[in-house]
């Protein structure tokens, strides 16, 4: 069977509790760029954030109202 052409939903990759990158280990991050899932994501206080050395994204959850 070919899957080449599918689009598949990808489930959020999420930093628990140690805010640091599981591919390169760095614990800097800055806010990712805005998708269109990111709203429904903030319903459950997820914000998305992309690691500044290898540039993978994440979601994590927020800290208060920020």
């Amino acid at each position: 069977m070919n899957t080449a052409g599918t689009n598949r939903l990808t489930f959020p990759k999420l930093i628990w509790m140690r805010r640091q990158c599981p591919l390169c280990s760095s614990i800097r991050f800055r806010p990712a760029e805005a998708e269109p899932l990111d709203r429904l994501f903030g319903i459950f206080a997820l914000r998305p954030v992309r690691c500044v050395n290898c540039w993978r994204r994440y979601y994590w959850f927020a800290k208060g109202n920020g």
